[in-house]
């Protein structure tokens, strides 16, 4: 064995010639890997340190870590090779951490020797290593491993010094020791072997003292001192400001609590009376529903009730209706019969007892004179015509070509809507009616017309019920009813509001209405429609 003067003046030689070397190797294992870096080292008696030193192991050389599982005193040991030699294990904090959270280290890790040194009291023989972790993990970041700036004052800090403990780069490192030795005496600094409170790592280290030779008093001017620099509070500030900022979160929560509770408190109130006006008003709409259904069911058994009562007014309405019609139809009737036999009558009266027979067995009526005779001719000849219209039942349009075609040619201007009507109207019954009504608008009603008596006293000669001179207010304010009562004929264009009626009803084979206007220039009555009754609003 070397004796130890011999091996400590080959430790101080390595310490003192080795800078460069140690420069080499940082600059070999920044280009190694951009991650982060894990620094640990391996510690050996004075008696051991020798044997390792005849090895030959120097600054940069590459070294291998494998986890071992199967060591039987810790499952975690993790073992250091150089040169495909075993020379140590990891320190057993580290070597767990190692283990647990960087799984190259089963197969086989990479480190770097960074540097050779003893301790402060000579008694022990340190090899620093450098463990490049291409990505480290949550833990590993959250224990320091990591280049990002932080640092703290040291549990083992007493009265003689002051220590800070650093993780950093090696630059930023050297930038802060050129910072505090401006204000203060750096003892010692270095790589820290030992680990530090709460669990964090911190690669570096610092001892402080002022120029009394002790600890600086007021740490706060240090720290100041740092942050002006980094901008970085210690970590011992940082968990005091976190603690202040978890009391103030606790402040806040309670706070928050006690206006949930009297939230909660109050909601309950509202959630009661709400329960409460529910229930009310759930009740008066139960009330309120019955009663409109009750309501309802009265108003359903009034509506039948007046609905049946309405059924047997409308069947009286009809059988009135009916029975009025069949009196209007034995009127007519009677009406026929009468005239039937006055003209018998005057024919009896003109015979007499001395009357002559011609040669057909009859004696031939003669009147005063020939235009009496002619007058009662006419007559005769008419109501003949109309017995025989209504006896051979003619359609509409036959009445009309009978009288403006063959016994009046000329007399009346019918136009082709009137044609139209008529011929849609071909089921209409009283056709001895329309027979008179057409033959005296023909004759008579233009005679009167001709003479220049006004539409009112021209209007007698049909009688009081079959003529109307104009419409209703309502009708003619109606626009439908305006529109359908208004025709062309020879490039004007005519309102039509009187007309001649037969009927009263909307049937077609019992009703039909003649609108007609008299044209002076024409010495004709012009025709626009006859057939059903035009539109009415009051219908």
């Amino acid at each position: 064995m070397l004796p130890k003067d011999n091996l400590f003046s080959r430790l101080q030689h390595l310490d003192q010639a080795g800078s460069t070397e140690r420069q080499a190797a940082r600059r070999k294992r920044q280009q190694q890997s951009s991650g982060e870096i894990l620094q640990t080292f391996l510690a050996y008696k004075l008696d051991h340190a020798a044997e390792k030193m005849a090895l030959g192991i120097a600054i940069g050389d590459p070294l291998s870590l494998l986890h071992e599982p199967t060591n039987q005193w810790d499952p975690n040991a993790v073992k250091v090779f150089w040169q495909e030699q075993w020379i140590g294990y990891l320190p057993k904090d580290m070597a767990a951490l190692v283990a647990a959270e960087v799984p190259e280290a089963a197969i086989g890790l990479d480190a770097v020797v960074t540097g050779l040194t003893t301790t402060s009291r000579r008694d022990a023989f340190r090899l620093q290593i450098s463990i490049p972790i291409p990505k480290a993990s949550r833990r590993l970041r959250a224990l320091g491993v990591t280049s990002a700036f932080a640092w703290d004052f040291d549990r083992t800090s007493g009265a003689d010094k002051l220590r800070l403990v650093v993780n950093c780069t090696e630059t930023a490192f050297r930038e802060l020791q050129e910072l505090l030795a401006a204000s203060y005496d750096v003892s010692k600094c270095g790589y820290s072997y030992y680990p530090s409170q709460d669990g964090r790592h911190y690669p570096w280290y610092l001892s402080l003292t002022d120029s009394t030779g002790k600890a600086p008093e007021d740490q706060t001017k240090v720290e100041q001192l740092i942050r002006s620099l980094f901008g970085v509070p210690s970590e011992s500030s940082r968990v005091r400001e976190r603690q202040d900022r978890l009391k103030e979160l606790e402040d806040k929560q309670e706070d928050i609590n006690k206006r949930l509770d009297t939230s909660r408190a109050e909601e309950r109130r509202l959630r009661r009376e709400y329960d409460f006006n529910k229930a009310a008003w759930e009740l008066r709409t139960e009330k309120a529903q019955a009663q409109g259904e009750q309501a309802i069911e009265l108003a359903e058994n009034v509506e039948g009730e007046l609905q049946q009562e309405l059924d047997l007014k409308d069947q009286e309405l009809q059988l009135a209706l009916a029975e009025n019609n069949s009196l209007e139809d034995q009127l007519e009737q009677i009406t026929t019969e009468l005239d039937a036999l006055k003209l018998q009558v005057e024919f009896l009266e003109q015979v007499g007892p001395g009357g002559s027979i011609n040669d057909q067995g009859y004696t031939p009526w003669r009147g005063t004179d020939d235009e009496a005779n002619s007058d009662e001719l006419n007559a005769r000849l008419i109501s003949s015509l109309r017995g025989l219209a209504g006896s051979e039942r003619l359609k509409p349009r036959q009445c009309l070509e009978l009288v403006s075609d063959q016994l009046c040619p000329g007399n009346l201007l019918v136009l082709d809507s009137a044609w139209s009507a008529a011929e849609q109207a071909r089921g209409f019954e009283h056709s001895g009616q329309l027979f008179q009504l057409l033959w005296t608008l023909a004759t008579e009603f233009r005679k009167q017309k001709l003479a220049g008596a006004p539409d009112l006293v021209a209007g007698r000669v049909f009688g009081v019920n079959s003529y109307a001179p104009r419409e209703s207010s309502t009708i003619e304010r109606n626009a439908q009813a305006k529109r359908e009562r208004t025709f062309s004929y020879n490039g004007k264009t005519t309102e039509m509001w009187q007309h001649l009626k037969i009927g009263a009803k909307d049937s077609e084979n019992r009703t039909i209405r003649i609108h007609f206007c008299w044209d002076s220039d024409l010495g004709q009555v012009v025709i626009g429609h006859c057939g059903r009754h035009l539109f009415n609003p009051n219908h």
